[in-house]
């Protein structure tokens, strides 16, 4: 026998509670976020391919493997807030490419300093992301911003280790 009540799921979907402006502003910081990931994994990749030291290129292999795991998260959130996420971006990639020419020619020391000053900069992102979604009430949201933030800044500290070297 089936009821013909309607279903009372009493967790909110996320995003509910976000009014259209607020999303408008989510949206935009989101957009922004997945373009410095990918930029952040392509230096990564591109960096970690040719370095000799083995602890700098697996320091650069995790980020990588982890930055796709955020990646995946940050496309995932927008397509909760209805937008069709973007998958790659190739200027990001071209700049990336630029970066590990300058590398080899100077020294793997300063872009790594610029990728260890990005995972900053962006964990600073996540975790003001999380402060605006908790404010609007969508905990689950702001929880999931937080772990971003958390893995961002686990990325600057690694790297961090190695603009200190050489």
């Amino acid at each position: 026998m089936t009821s013909s009540a309607p279903s009372r799921d009493s967790t909110p979907k996320p995003g509910a509670n976000l009014n259209e402006e607020a999303r408008v502003i989510l949206r935009r910081e989101l957009r922004l976020a997945l373009l410095s990931e990918f930029g952040a994994r392509a230096i990564c990749d591109h960096l970690g391919r040719w370095v000799t030291d083995g602890g700098l290129g697996e320091s650069l292999a995790r980020a990588n493997r982890e930055g796709s795991e955020v990646v995946s998260e940050v496309q995932d959130m927008l397509r909760l807030l209805g937008v069709e996420p973007r998958r790659t971006s190739f200027r990001r990639r071209a700049l990336a490419r630029g970066l590990a020419i300058v590398a080899r020619v100077s020294g793997p020391r300063l872009v790594v300093r610029v990728a260890q000053q990005a995972s900053e900069t962006v964990a600073r992102w996540y975790l003001q992301y999380a402060f605006f979604l908790a404010q609007h009430g969508e905990l689950e949201l702001a929880r999931r911003c937080e772990v971003l933030a958390e893995i961002k800044q686990r990325h600057a500290q690694s790297l961090a280790v190695w603009t200190h070297i050489g």
